[in-house]
């Protein structure tokens, strides 16, 4: 039972990130009816962002944070003008193969920069565990969890509740019609991926500071656990994409915990 407890636990951490970023797939794909393949770089920027802040600017934790989120929606806002943009509107695949495109050199930008090995992220917090009964949980994990869970809790917030999270909703299901009634449909698309960047870039600042490394392919398998979230929850139902990254992610840490890690 310890064990069970432990690694459901344990999957709820890493369950929560794959939350967040496939909550950024779903929400370009709602409102701009585009599959942005470049989205799991976002999360490789915010690891690097937090990376660079920790080493030249600042490691309180806040700060790092801060940085990769602004690395993160700055490289969103870039792709969004010169990637998505031009193609917005037309056959889905293209915009596929282009964002796709576009992630593929992001990688490679970052390699080039970084090197292809991993690099060593410092912490930004002292490390401390604390046992919950007979549950061991670190200060990290329990921060990736809690960050998770407030950008889960913000966007369901502003989708529902504020004048741009209406007018989102409203280009999500009739671009036209929300044209004709006001609603600047390229500024809620540029908002919408800065959002959605700003979310993965601050997934990946905790899980680079988590497992204290940052890649320039990292995103990659991350970008395809949450991206199978969001096919399987279904694209507007932000709720339902929160509970399959949770179920993902407890059901890895069980596959692992009782069969073998190679499976996960």
């Amino acid at each position: 039972m310890e064990l069970f407890l432990q690694q459901v636990l344990n999957g709820l951490m890493i369950g929560s990130t794959y939350a967040v970023v496939a909550l950024g797939f779903s929400l370009v794909f709602s409102v701009m009816r585009v599959v942005n393949m470049a989205h799991p770089e976002f999360f490789m920027a915010g690891a690097f962002g937090a990376f660079v802040t920790i080493t030249y600017v600042t490691r309180n934790f806040f700060g790092v944070l801060v940085g990769g989120i602004v690395v993160a929606a700055v490289v969103g806002l870039v792709v969004e003008r010169f990637a998505i943009r031009p193609v917005r509107g037309r056959y889905i695949l293209i915009p596929f193969i282009a964002t796709s495109g576009v992630g593929i050199a992001l990688q490679h930008a970052a390699e080039r920069i970084f090197g292809s090995d991993p690099v060593l992220v410092p912490a930004a917090i002292p490390s401390v565990s604390y046992n919950l009964g007979a549950l061991l949980v670190t200060r990290m994990q329990l921060i990736t969890l809690g960050t998770a869970a407030v950008l889960m809790l913000a966007l369901r917030y502003y989708v529902r509740n504020t004048k741009w999270g209406r007018a989102t909703r409203a280009v999500a299901e009739r671009p036209d019609v929300a044209a004709a009634f006001g609603v600047d449909v390229n500024l809620v698309s540029r908002l919408t991926i800065g959002i959605s960047a700003l979310m993965a870039g601050a997934a990946g600042v905790t899980i680079g500071l988590l497992y204290t490394s940052a890649w320039a392919f990292m995103g990659g398998l991350y970008g395809l656990k949450s991206f199978v979230c969001m096919l399987v929850a279904g694209n507007r139902h932000i709720e339902g994409v929160m509970v399959i990254g949770l179920l993902l992610g407890v059901l890895e840490a069980l596959v692992s915990g009782y069969v073998t890690s190679t499976l996960r």
